[in-house]
């Protein structure tokens, strides 16, 4: 199993036990916050078909799927909710891919 294998079946692995029944994955990937080492605390965000879904161990929170991350561009994107998410260049395509699935539910090209 590749890289980007091992990535996909770690989100997915993170998201079932939080998942409605019948709600299905579009994309998802890792954030994080704080300003340093010691303070950083890990995420996984997964967009599902329903929500959006922030897991951190110990619990989750489900927001609307409405929600749009936006054009992401250096090293890291921040997503600005209940405090600043940073989201590697590496998880780019991910965040693109949310937002375009979520343009596609809505049946239009806005953001």
């Amino acid at each position: 199993m590749g890289y980007l294998e091992r990535r996909v079946a770690l989100i997915a692995k993170r998201a079932a036990p939080h998942l409605e029944p019948g709600e299905k994955i579009q994309t998802g990937f890792i954030a994080q916050s704080g300003s340093s080492v010691f303070t950083a605390r890990v995420w996984t965000f997964v967009a599902t078909d329903r929500a959006i879904l922030i897991i951190r161990r110990g619990g989750v929170q489900r927001l609307p799927r409405d929600l749009h991350f936006g054009e992401p561009t250096g090293m890291y994107h921040n997503i600005e909710l209940d405090r600043t998410y940073k989201v590697h260049r590496q998880y780019y395509t991910e965040i693109a891919t949310a937002d375009q699935a979520l343009r596609k539910m809505r049946g239009d090209d806005q953001p």
